[in-house]
């Protein structure tokens, strides 16, 4: 059912993969995610989709092989079937005609913020983007980047390409010397919280995209909760986009440490958490029930 049509090593250890999945690429809306399960038994997995083809009916999802369900899902070959796919989950990102929008990316985040741009652009939107990575071979998307803003910064943090530098350094130039109206901030919690304080200082619209752990999707387990506006909320059902200026980054820094994967998904350590064995029941009942 969700056969892969087309497969791209982008660089070491991040591809991008096409998969016809018709009745997500028609629903879905700029800032939605998917869960995948590779295989059956697998650890579904949370992914953002950077694209989707209503006509050709496929998505496309980017996988960083850092694990043992993403290295699974990167294995799977052209033609193969991914197990199951659900989705499109989460809410969309917020998207209006508002006027200069700053789009800030680190990272993997580069592949979560494509598709805000292009839906923000549409709108009719100024669009600045910023793009960051530790590296050059480490910088993803750049090309799709350019195209979809009407400016671009790209920096790295060793100055192998373009400016050497943090995004956030970027970020701060840029208030100062333009009005922004809005910003969007996919990355690192630092970085997030650092592009938050920034717009709180002048008194500007933030939406940041969370990553925390999900176990489930469907608001049932709390792996993902966090809090914003001092409320506890849940990244699968609530968000994972929220109000940067609300949001709790250093509890959002806790669950973001909440469990460590190794070399397999059931091995998952945290302290004071339940046993791995234990752990390795919870994803298997949860996704019993979802299937019944």
């Amino acid at each position: 059912m969700f056969k892969i049509i087309n497969k791209q090593l982008l660089n070491q250890d991040i591809k991008r993969i096409d998969i016809a999945a018709p009745e997500i690429a028609q629903k879905f809306l700029p800032g939605q995610f998917v869960m995948v399960t590779p295989f059956a038994g697998s650890h579904p997995i949370p992914l953002s989709i950077v694209d989707a083809d209503e006509r050709k009916g496929t998505i496309s999802l980017i996988i960083y092989e850092v694990g043992a369900t993403t290295r699974q899902l990167g294995s799977i070959s052209i033609n193969q079937e991914i197990y199951l796919i659900q989705g499109p989950l989460g809410l969309p990102a917020h998207v209006d005609k508002c006027g200069l929008v700053v789009c800030v990316a680190t990272g993997i985040g580069a592949a979560q913020i494509l598709p805000i741009c292009r839906a923000l652009k549409k709108a009719g939107n100024k669009i600045i983007g910023i793009v960051g990575a530790k590296t050059k071979r480490a910088m993803m998307l750049e090309a799709q980047m350019r195209i979809v803003c009407d400016e671009i910064y790209i920096t790295t943090n060793d100055g192998s390409y373009e400016r050497r530098g943090l995004a956030t350094q970027l970020l701060r130039s840029l208030l100062e010397k333009q009005t922004v109206n809005r910003v969007y901030a996919i990355g690192s919690v630092e970085m997030m919280q650092a592009a938050s304080e920034m717009a709180k200082e002048k008194n500007i619209e933030i939406f940041v995209t969370v990553n925390p752990v999900m176990l489930e999707a469907n608001g049932l387990c709390g792996s993902c909760r966090v809090q914003v506006g001092g409320q506890m909320r849940l990244a699968c059902i609530d968000g994972p986009h929220f109000n940067g200026r609300e949001v709790d980054f250093e509890y959002l820094s806790v669950r973001m440490d909440a469990f460590k994967e190794t070399d397999e998904w059931g091995n998952l350590k945290a302290p004071g958490s339940p046993k791995s064995g234990e752990l390795k029941i919870l994803p298997k009942f949860l996704s019993g029930i979802l299937r019944r």
